[in-house]
C-alpha cells in the first residue's frame, strides 16, 4: 500500500486488540538531493549547448544527454522507493503468524 501522507495512521486489529501504525514512505522528491542535482545537470547542459561554438555538441547529442540524465534520476527514485520498507509492517506480520 502506498501512502503519500507520512503522518497518516491506520488502525487494524480485532475488537479486543487495536494496533496503530504509522505508514512511512521515502522523502518527497523536492526534498531530495538527487532531484536538484538532476535539475542542475540539465540546466548546465543547456547553458553549455547554447554557449558552445563547437559543432560536436549538436541538438541531438544535447537532447540525448538530457534524456539519459533524467532517465538516471527516474531509475534512482524507483530504486529508492522499492528499497523503502515499513518496519512496523514486518512486526505486524510477525505478530499475525503467532
Amino acid at each position: 500500500m502506498t501512502v503519500t501522507d507520512p503522518n497518516r495512521t491506520e488502525v487494524r486489529g480485532r475488537a479486543d486488540t487495536v494496533r496503530t501504525r504509522v505508514m512511512r514512505e521515502t522523502k518527497p522528491s523536492p526534498k531530495t538531493t538527487e532531484l536538484w542535482l538532476t535539475v542542475a545537470a540539465v540546466a548546465a547542459l543547456v547553458v553549455v549547448y547554447n554557449a558552445s561554438r563547437d559543432l560536436s555538441l549538436d541538438l541531438f547529442r544535447a537532447s540525448l544527454l538530457c534524456t539519459v540524465i533524467v532517465a538516471a534520476y527516474v531509475v534512482s527514485r524507483g530504486l529508492a522507493k522499492a528499497g523503502s520498507h515499513d518496519d512496523d509492517r514486518a512486526a505486524a506480520e510477525l505478530d499475525q503468524r503467532r
